[in-house]
């Protein structure tokens, strides 16, 4: 749902449409100088960052409905046709918010040792990845407001949610050695992953913790406790 940190380089105005200065150094013909598949991947990149950095802002002002394809474009200083490029739609702007964030969860979980328990594993990942994605509060709360204000973005989104749980009940499945087909524990466990992103994500925005992974801690007694019948105040 919130973005991956930005590239701290400057790419303002930089049109990917816009040729380069030609090589001044001889070469054979086909062949393509050291590092420039490299560096050319490095500039789109940059270039779709851009994108998302301006298509936010304007998303929070003017709402997803109301924000065009070409404003995006301008206040990314690139053509329509460069968008185009990078992106299919508006949408697809904003519903890669998502995609980032499941590409955290994943990586973070892959990293946890193989015989923690889920649950344990679950919310060591959720604190690191949570306190990264709320570290700018602006821009969580414009996404976070955005994502309850526009029936269109949390249809979009929905598509995203069903890839995260795949990818995680397969995750999950094998951490376990489980069969998928067999033992619905991952995709319970997937389940629950995706349904503590979301609320941690809206108690931070209607609460306003100071501390992301205390939040998580929290919500984690008080699933312990609810399952285990008890009062979960504190």
């Amino acid at each position: 749902m919130l973005l991956t940190p930005g590239a701290s380089v400057n790419t303002r105005c930089y049109d990917a449409a816009v040729p380069g200065r030609r090589e001044t150094t001889r070469r054979r013909p086909g062949s393509r100088p050291a590092g420039s598949s490299l560096l050319q991947e490095r500039k789109r990149q940059l270039v779709r960052q851009e994108i998302v950095r301006a298509a936010w802002p304007l998303f929070a002002a003017r709402g997803y409905e109301a924000t065009t394809v070409d404003a995006i474009a301008r206040a990314a200083c690139v053509s329509r046709r460069t968008f185009f490029r990078y992106f299919s739609s508006k949408e697809d702007v904003a519903v890669g918010t998502s995609d980032a964030l499941a590409e955290d969860v994943l990586a973070a979980l892959a990293a946890r040792p193989p015989r923690e328990p889920p649950l344990v594993a679950i919310q060591r990942s959720l604190r690191p990845v949570l306190a990264s994605r709320l570290a700018d509060p602006a821009e969580a709360r414009a996404i976070v407001r955005l994502l309850r204000e526009s029936r269109t973005l949390r249809r979009a989104m929905l598509e995203r949610h069903a890839r995260m749980e795949e990818r995680l009940a397969a995750l999950f499945a094998a951490r376990a050695r489980a069969n998928p087909r067999k033992d619905p524990t991952p995709a319970l466990l997937a389940f629950l992953t995706r349904a503590l992103l979301d609320t941690a994500f809206n108690v931070w925005f209607d609460q306003k913790p100071k501390d992301a992974g205390a939040m998580v801690d929290d919500l984690f007694r008080r699933l312990k406790a609810a399952v285990a019948g008890r009062s979960s105040r504190k």
